[in-house]
């Protein structure tokens, strides 16, 4: 696998162009979100309220045709695989940079997505680097996608001279929304122009070869009544003047001609390219500062230092892009609350509008997902309390947030499907606080006849979609989740001073782990559950990875009843290359258990190394002091893991899942990048179980569990305005110095010092 980090300007440069699948990288702001393959292409799309309008998808091509030979090549997709001097893709932090050269001619090719606007930019530059007289064509397309409705008839496209770009149109009857307008503008005039697949590619042609470029000149034709569109530009004799070409263009949908007009003249003509990569790297430069690793192991330090917060940054704003799933967007502000606490306060009170009035959340937003899980509700105390301890800020506690109209059951539906619908204010409004309480009162509520909690549609594991549909099966995962939710409750309730509603949930939490310890235990091993039907999930036929390591989370049991269950992970749950979910997978389906059972062995929840579970194990294996296990276990999910080579996962990106080794075709195979909380969990448990640094209300502690090949270990972090170095030293002694003080917490001066601090383990 070739290819290498460059930390000094946040990239990750591909130099191998072909891997066994394509590499991503994702461009966004708070209103659009671009994709990028390494050769370019990808989609583009912006968010209308709980709506994704489509405004682009699939190629984004150069091509250069030199005129006295005839050669046509694309230079950054190179689809005849010509043997190009320079082939290679940067990865950067909103940016995607595509280089190439071939027989004396450079290309560079720069998608960048503004901080503001819901634009995509692209910028061309191809130099002759030959200095000779050559006659070349330049060209660039991309696939626009302006329609809001299957009917075809609504849409027409053409040339606008007086914008300088080409202009789709899609108006029509009851539309989804008023975004009628796509737009694809130049800062350069162009020679000619198509708009119709069947001019550019050829009805009977792809785009390795497409037939409008054979032409001396594009068809400069109108379109209509097309289910696909192109937007290809051709720039004659690019090098007749001089010996570099660069052009910047522009894509967006838009509403009318004023907002098309305004846009465009804003980013092709107020400001430069240029100007905009420069601006979007200075905003995103806060996030990569706050934690700074610098360990013997490099790729980690990459990792820690630039891409986990980058693939984390990405599941606050947008969940997993197909929509915002309450559980994962609470998990990723989770980590993310360092990065930007104000931005993080914002999307917490954001999501918390989708908390039903009974306390339990929707289980996915904008679009909304109504099938019932029940878990929720407890991942909102952690956001919380991680935002609180630190920012300090307890005003957000009283801040007052309305809930989502109704009954979570009520509501809930059944069906597989995404619903796009306006938000619905319920009437009632809540504080933070007693969001909180509403969440936790809800799962202390929803019991079954074990007085373990309820699992209804499903819990974490989303295809364990069928276990409690008739509200009699329990979740011992959730029933332990809710035990950790509760426990984060009453830490939030003795900072912000409501020392007597603890009394109450400690009482409560106590009897839920008597239930789950009475119940859930069974031949060594946490179960995973009840179904409708009192079968046992797990146990001595079935070992499940969540239970085990959510037990240790959320501290249930002694030391020693932890280490030993920890243990039975080992002992059952290992392979090669990370702990599958599962083991062993189920063969055959069972109606009564849902979809995961229905998955091929050693496929997503049914026996795969599910990422985001094995990064549960890392953290319980620092909470037991189990170093070397947990540096061990975050190497083996590593993409340069040597007992899985050619994986097939972007190595500056952290994938879902890699498929297990019960599966006889794909074993080992990492088919989904980026879309996953593993990130933010793997950014915590490098930072605040490994490290140790991990904030609370009135400090930093340092408590680190680092693996013992390990020297010459340091971290910067940023705290409340002020720096801490820290400098680990392995001694016999465990003391924490800071600015030559012995210290149980690292002090808050409230001056915006730097700290010079050693920590002994």
């Amino acid at each position: 696998m070739k290819g290498y980090f460059d930390d000094e300007n946040k990239e990750y440069i591909i130099e191998d162009m072909k891997p066994r699948r394509p590499w991503l990288n994702y461009l966004w702001n708070e209103k659009a979100v671009c994709s990028s393959d390494q050769f370019g292409h990808g989609f583009f799309w912006r968010a209308i309220g709980t709506q994704r309008r489509n405004i682009e998808k699939g190629v984004r091509n150069v091509y250069i045709k030199d005129k006295s030979t005839g050669e046509v090549y694309s230079p950054n997709r190179n689809y005849g695989d010509l043997p190009f001097k320079v082939y290679e893709t940067h990865v950067g932090i909103n940016y995607q940079k595509i280089i190439s050269e071939y027989k004396g001619v450079e290309t560079v090719f720069t998608i960048c997505v503004p901080k503001d606007d819901a634009v995509a930019l692209y910028n061309v530059k191809i130099t002759n680097k030959n200095r000779d007289n050559r006659l070349i064509d330049g060209y660039f397309c991309i696939e626009p996608t302006p329609a809001l409705s299957w009917h075809d008839a609504y849409g027409y496209a053409d040339n606008d001279e007086k914008l300088n770009g080409l202009l789709y149109c899609h108006d029509g009857f009851a539309l989804p929304n008023d975004y009628t307008k796509v737009f694809v503008g130049c800062d350069k005039k162009y020679s000619a122009y198509d708009l119709s697949h069947s001019d550019f590619r050829g009805e009977y042609y792809e785009y390795d070869n497409p037939k409008g470029i054979k032409n001396d000149k594009l068809s400069c034709k109108g379109a209509t009544f097309e289910p696909e569109y192109v937007a290809a530009f051709q720039f004659s004799d690019i090098f007749s003047e001089s010996d570099t070409f660069e052009s910047t263009f522009c894509s967006f949908a838009a509403r009318n001609f004023e907002e098309v007009e305004k846009l465009r003249k804003k980013h092709l003509e107020d400001t430069t390219f240029e100007a905009e990569l420069k601006r979007v790297s200075a905003e995103n430069a806060s996030e990569y500062e706050v934690f700074t690793l610098n360990s013997p192991d490099k790729y980690l330090n990459s990792q820690t230092n630039i891409w986990l917060k980058r693939q984390t940054s990405l599941g606050k704003t947008w969940g997993r892009l197909y929509g915002k799933g309450f559980r994962d967007v609470m998990q990723d502000i989770t980590a993310f609350v360092s990065m930007d606490t104000e931005l993080a306060k914002k999307q917490i009170l954001h999501a918390l509008k989708y908390q039903y009035e009974d306390g339990n959340p929707i289980r996915m937003f904008e679009p909304s997902f109504k099938f019932p899980y029940n878990d929720g509700g407890v991942w909102i105390a952690g956001a919380v309390l991680s935002y609180l301890n630190e920012s300090g800020d307890l005003s957000i506690l009283s801040e007052k947030v309305p809930y989502l109209k109704g009954d979570s059951y009520e509501n809930s539906n059944y069906s597989d499907a995404f619903v796009t619908e306006p938000y619905v204010t319920g009437g009632k409004v809540g504080t933070v606080l007693e969001h909180i309480l509403a969440a936790t009162d809800y799962l202390l509520g929803s019991r079954g006849k074990r007085n373990l909690v309820l699992w209804r549609g499903g819990d974490w594991n989303d295809s364990m979609n069928s276990v409690g549909r008739k509200n009699k099966g329990e979740s011992v995962w959730l029933s332990i989740a809710t035990v950790k939710a509760v426990g984060e409750l009453i830490e939030i309730l003795k900072i912000s001073g409501n020392d007597g509603l603890i009394i109450g949930y400690e009482k409560r939490k106590d009897e839920l782990i008597s239930a789950v310890k009475l119940h859930g235990f069974k031949g060594g091993r946490y179960i995973y559950g009840y179904n409708d039907e009192d079968e046992i999930i797990g146990g001595e036929e079935r070992t499940f990875l969540n239970p085990q390591t959510w037990s240790v989370l959320a501290g249930i049991g002694s030391e020693k009843e932890r280490l030993e269950i920890m243990d039975e992970v080992e002992k059952n749950l290992k392979c090669d290359y990370g702990y599958v979910q599962c083991r062993p997978s189920f063969t055959r389906g069972d109606d009564n258990i849902g979809r995961a059972s229905y998955f091929q062995p050693g496929l997503v929840e049914n026996g795969a190394v599910y990422n985001h579970g094995v990064a549960f194990k890392i953290a319980a294996d620092c909470m037991l002091g189990k170093a070397d296990s947990a540096y061990k276990t975050l190497k083996m999910i590593s993409y340069d893991n040597p007992s899985n080579p050619d994986n097939g996962v972007e190595p500056y990106a952290v994938s879902n899942m890699y498929m297990g080794p019960e599966n006889k075709y794909i074993a080992g195979y990492a088919p989904m990048s980026w879309v996953t909380g593993t990130a933010g969990w793997l950014y915590r448990c490098v930072t605040e179980y490994m490290c140790g640094v991990k904030p609370t209300f009135d400090g930093l502690e340092v408590s680190p569990c680092l693996p013992k090949e390990w020297d010459g270990v340091t971290a910067r972090r940023v705290y409340r305005g002020e720096i801490y170095e820290i400098r680990y030293e392995k001694s016999d002694e465990k003391e924490l110095i800071c600015d030559g003080k012995k210290v149980e917490k690292l002090p808050l001066t409230g001056k915006g010092d730097v700290h010079k601090v050693l920590c002994k383990f």
